[in-house]
């Protein structure tokens, strides 16, 4: 059992009076130190910590406005019962209860697959709530669990796992030292610098090299406020990122501009070579767009200096593409000498003494491939794109219950149409969450959702993401609203209910049940089994630093300096070296080739991408989103195609595609060129009152009803939300 110091350390005191605590703020993958002024039970104002001794200055209105979203009038505040159509309030025992005895049933009559659970982005940014939701699911038997991020990061965590033998084997970005940025498929003015890594204040100071010399290039369908301040805008056909990069490699290979030592060191360069010699510069220009002057120019500049990186992020993942594009941007970094090395791409281990070593071992690959396209799991769950036919699909394991956890998939992810009616058929349907949201319109039962500025979380096992070794432990630093029960509690109770041995380790609901005993008979709450246990034991077994020092730190702890060299070593691949061509993903690369290069279709003739806004987080933050205007209304296009179709600004116009329709607003610009419109992600989303008598509130259109939820990558299971065909008509000539 845990000891009393492992499990209690410094709590920040509840408010009493108006006081400031620090804390860090879980939005985003920044996790920006934050510091909270609280007037008893209510938020004042959420201000960076700038005492931080990791750093503060990624702050922005996502945080300053968590106030907002945790004292929302429309927030759930208790368990909510489905009556007919309506919804009552219940105490959380009744919910235990009559969830865990339908459970029961289903996973009798069905099996343990007939059981699944989705996590989404509020939930994913809490390292206990998604390992309490697993261990629940461990204890179930079940394997059916489906991840946002297999709509915009799978692809980094299958080359991750491939190439390196871990999907979290995370490098970071040497910004000082570098003399040349390649910066593919992102948006750093607006989306900062991050992506399974995080550069704190990492645009400003890429900025700031670029004014001592550095090279700036930005890759990219449209212009953005990246773009406009590169040396370099590389403009880009949606999707066909990889072709771009594999002109790159060819034209490395044919100048002698590789790192020999390090292409020496690892396996399969010697394949990649010869995939690049082999390949047609004149056919990889026709899929990608982008010159073969081009090409070889900026092959140049990023071969030749003393320093340089390549990062690809989500416009990269966001096709059928996604897992070759991240791949060749890997392997574009190895061949030129720039992994784990100064003013490259480089490997701090973070907290634990060998993070990709830990992670293999607590979360083993899943042998079960998914019922419906065959897919293997990624970071443990299968793709959201698949979900809506796990579901309707009749068979064994055909999917009868889903525990929505701190996501919206319906708008999140593709056909979100196609997941509703799906979502309809299901034999329960539970939604935890701070709101009644789009895809939980159908739930059988409503679970408030704590706000992560009411409950203690930790990133111990991400710590690898920062640039130098840190952790820190999240306080809570006010009640929560109404006595809500934390979303861990919600599923130990679950599992404790249904007999099930939490994270299937039978004996171990025992120990939990002995030690709420002792809770109660010595009136210390902190002796019951709570998330404290689980990190201090991962700590003690495999970290850096000792518990006590984390729990006693409110600001968190830098445990070491920027270090490179540390990558290699901690390679998780049979050999320890790095495996530059997979085999899955040669052959993937070889079909493609195979191909012929992808043109509009006479119906469809544009090519959908999308962008983000500073205030939003996915779908997540919608109904604290403060702008005087809904950017999810509009749809950007370029004015020669405007005036070939008619079109005029701040028009409606009706976006269709061969899967669905939307309407939207029409935005005249050329900062998208000829053949590309453009329009927000993330909006769209009902925002019900299963409390009160209101009408639902909906901002903007979900764009992600026109793409297909067939056609992902292969590798990945990523939908194709960058790159989808479609066609834009006047809603005056549809009337006529």
């Amino acid at each position: 059992m845990a000891t009393k110091a492992m499990v209690e350390g410094p709590r920040s005191k509840v408010a009493q009076d108006q006081q400031t605590n620090k804390t860090y703020c879980r939005i985003c993958a920044v996790w920006c130190g934050i510091d909270v002024t609280t007037d008893g039970n209510k938020i004042i104002k959420v201000e960076p910590d700038k005492t931080s001794p990791r750093d503060w200055r990624e702050f922005c209105s996502k945080g300053g406005n968590a106030g907002n979203t945790r004292d929302h009038p429309k927030r759930l505040k208790t368990p909510m019962k489905r009556v007919g159509n309506k919804y009552v309030p219940a105490t959380y025992e009744e919910a235990i209860k009559d969830i865990a005895g339908r459970l029961t049933k289903i996973k009798e009559k069905h099996g343990p697959h007939a059981i699944a659970t989705y996590l989404g982005n509020p939930g994913g940014s809490s390292m206990t709530s998604s390992m309490f939701q697993n261990g629940f699911m461990a204890g179930v038997g079940s394997a059916n669990k489906y991840f946002v991020g297999s709509v915009d990061q799978n692809n980094f965590s299958v080359v991750a796992e491939e190439m390196y033998g871990c999907e979290l084997a995370i490098t970071n970005l040497d910004i000082e030292n570098s003399r040349c940025f390649l910066l593919i498929g992102m948006n750093p003015a607006v989306s900062k610098l991050g992506w399974q890594n995080f550069s704190v204040n990492g645009w400003k100071r890429v900025l700031e090299a670029q004014e001592k010399g550095a090279d700036l290039i930005v890759v990219d369908p449209r212009q953005t406020l990246s773009t406009k301040k590169a040396n370099t805008h590389v403009v880009i056909r949606p999707g066909e990122d990889w072709a771009f990069l594999l002109g790159m490699i060819k034209t490395i290979f044919a100048n002698g501009w590789q790192h020999q030592q390090d292409c020496d060191e690892a396996n399969g360069v010697e394949a990649i070579k010869a995939l690049a010699e082999a390949a047609s510069l004149d056919d990889l220009t026709a899929r990608c767009g982008v010159t073969i002057e081009q090409i070889v120019d900026v092959a140049g500049r990023f071969a030749t200096v003393e320093g340089s990186f390549c990062v690809s992020q989500t416009g990269v993942a966001h096709n059928r593409n996604g897992t070759l594009g991240e791949w060749l941007a890997n392997v574009l970094n190895l061949i030129c000498g720039r992994m784990d090395r100064k003013g490259g791409r480089y490997y701090q281990p973070g907290t634990l003494k060998n993070t990709m070593k830990t992670i293999n071992r607590m979360s083993p690959p899943v042998e079960r491939r998914s019922r419906i396209g065959g897919y293997k799991a990624v970071s443990g769950a299968y793709p959201l794109a698949t979900l809506a036919d796990e579901i309707a699909t009749i068979g064994q394991d055909q999917i009868k219950a889903l525990i929505i956890n701190g996501g919206n998939p319906v708008i999140s992810g593709p056909d979100g149409q196609q997941l509703d009616e799906a979502l309809q058929q299901l034999d329960l349907l539970v939604g935890i969450d701070l709101f009644q949201r789009e895809s939980h319109r159908h739930a059988h039962w409503l679970i408030p959702a704590t706000h992560f500025l009411e409950r203690e979380d930790t990133l111990a096992l991400y710590s690898v993401m920062y640039e130098i070794p840190f952790v820190q432990l999240g306080r809570s630093v006010i009640k929560p609203l109404n006595d809500i029960e934390p979303d861990w509690r919600f599923f130990l109770n679950l599992a404790l209910a249904m007999k099930v041995p939490f994270m299937g380790i039978r004996g171990l609901n025992t120990v939990i049940k002995v030690s709420r005993w002792v809770s109660r008979i010595t009136g210390n709450e902190t002796y019951a089994f709570n998330p404290r246990w689980i990190w201090a034991t991962i700590v003690t077994l495999f970290g850096r630093v000792k518990w006590s020092t984390i729990s006693n730190n409110p600001q968190g702890v830098v445990i070491g300096e920027k270090e490179y060299g540390h990558f290699r070593p901690s390679l998780q691949t049979p050999d320890g070296k790095i495996q530059a061509a997979p085999e899955e993903f040669v052959r993937l690369l070889n079909s493609r080739l195979q191909e012929a290069p992808t043109t509009a279709a006479p119906d469809y003739p544009f090519q959908l991408i999308n962008q983000r806004r500073k205030s939003m987080m996915n779908s997540w933050l919608v109904e604290s989103n403060y702008h005087r205007k809904d950017f999810g209304e509009f749809v950007d296009i370029n004015p020669e195609d405007a005036a070939r179709k008619q079109i005029e600004d701040g028009q409606k116009v009706v976006v269709s595609s061969a899967t669905n329709q939307v309407e939207a607003m029409a935005q005249v610009t050329d900062e998208v060129p000829t053949g590309i419109v453009s329009m927000d992600h993330g909006w769209g989303s009902r925002l019900f009152d299963p409390q009160g008598n209101e009408e639902p509130e909906v901002r903007g259109v979900n764009r992600n009803r026109l793409v297909a939820s067939d056609r992902l990558d292969e590798l990945s299971g990523c939908p194709n939300l960058n790159g989808t065909w479609v066609d834009l008509q006047p809603v005056a000539s549809q009337s006529a």
